[in-house]
């Protein structure tokens, strides 16, 4: 039996949270017994409720906002009594960890996006010490996040485990109805990194063109009103909606003809995991690991970052091209099944039972 103690920040709508939630909910009882650390206070979230679901002990220790060394002493109790002997990080935590975790146990920290895009500054430095001295070792989501890894932390690429993000493809579905190609989705926070702003401009675009189409865009952010703004300019309210975070995600996706995606910069995005469980062709900015779960021409299309143009005349392209989208959409289904979340937790679950670095572990 392994005891292995899971911390994040807090358990918010991200996928790099959920993420976390779903790999404990799938490890075996038998040889991992496990617990969750959050930092931040209890919110009355999807990822918080599913906790509660799976009975996966979690403990919150009740960051305050900014810099707080109170949670060294806390974290360090909690891993004092709960004696782990692996650490798994997601996410900002890295820095509480070194001040509190004994040097002796082993570290795991998961760097959900593109290395340079996930620590900055004092974050960066941190993370630099983090995996020369603190006994932590980076676990890439993709290949693309492994490379970028290696460039900027200088560990050899066969030192990085590489464990693809996963989803549970068996609660998808993939629904008859669809609209006629002409209801696209996007999901994620409202910021800089998913520039919904470049999508929108495409969307401007497509509706000059198919004055019956929607874009239904899901997830809440600081940039709300800056968007808002964008679509009472460009005079398409009536055709897009952005209902905020919401609960019901897969009956969304399942809802949408298509998904889109306009990041500047991703790991692998759980939503494009998720949509294509759902049986839905992709169109994507090339942003980090993006590519690396859609096959160009196959199950979607894949534009240059910033293209607006690129988007707009795919988006148009599947609206008009029905065999074409659904052939698409089938291909997403048959694909999202190399993403299945049973294997992702698999390989997790023997990182920790051999604690030691595992070399090519995503070719298993």
């Amino acid at each position: 039996m392994k005891k292995v103690m899971v911390i994040i920040p807090a358990l918010g709508s991200g996928g790099g949270e959920r993420l976390a939630v779903s790999l404990i909910s799938k490890m075996n009882p038998t040889i991992i017994q496990s617990k969750l650390v959050v930092l931040y206070p209890y919110k009355d979230t999807e990822n918080a409720r599913l906790t509660v679901e799976h009975e996966i002990d979690t403990v919150y220790l009740n960051k305050h906002r900014g810099v707080d060394l109170s949670i060294v002493r806390k974290l360090k109790k909690e891993i004092d009594e709960f004696k782990p002997d692996v650490i798994q990080t997601h996410l900002y935590v890295v820095a509480y960890v070194l001040l509190a975790a004994p040097l002796k146990i082993k570290k795991y920290h998961t760097v959900h996006n593109v290395a340079e895009k996930e620590a900055f500054g004092w974050r960066r430095i941190i993370n630099r010490i983090a995996f020369k001295f603190g006994n932590f070792v980076p676990v890439a989501i993709s290949p693309y996040c492994a490379k970028t890894i290696e460039n900027l932390y200088g560990i050899r690429s066969e030192n990085i485990p590489c464990i693809m993000n996963g989803v549970d493809t068996s609660e998808y579905t993939v629904s008859p109805i669809r609209h006629n190609g002409m209801v696209f989705i996007n999901v994620g926070r409202l910021q800089t990194q998913k520039n919904q702003a470049l999508l929108i401009k495409a969307f401007a675009r497509v509706v000059k063109k198919e004055p019956e189409a929607k874009l239904i865009i899901v997830g809440e952010g600081e940039l709300r009103k800056e968007l808002e703004v964008l679509i009472a300019q460009y005079g398409i309210e009536r055709c897009v909606s952005m209902p905020g975070q919401c609960n019901d995600v897969r009956e969304r996706l399942n809802a949408a003809d298509v998904f889109v995606q306009s990041s500047d910069y991703e790991g692998l995005p759980i939503a494009g995991l998720e949509a294509m469980a759902c049986g839905l062709p992709l169109i994507s900015t090339k942003a980090g690991g993006t590519v690396d779960i859609i096959k160009n021409n196959e199950n979607g299309f894949l534009v240059d970052i910033g293209d607006s143009d690129g988007l707009a005349q795919k988006m148009i392209f599947l609206i008009e091209n029905k065999e074409i989208r659904e052939k698409m959409g089938a291909e997403s289904r048959k694909i999202v099944e190399m993403y299945n979340l049973d294997k992702c937790a698999q390989k997790y679950q023997q990182l920790y039972m051999e604690n030691r670095l595992l070399e090519n572990l995503e070719e298993s």
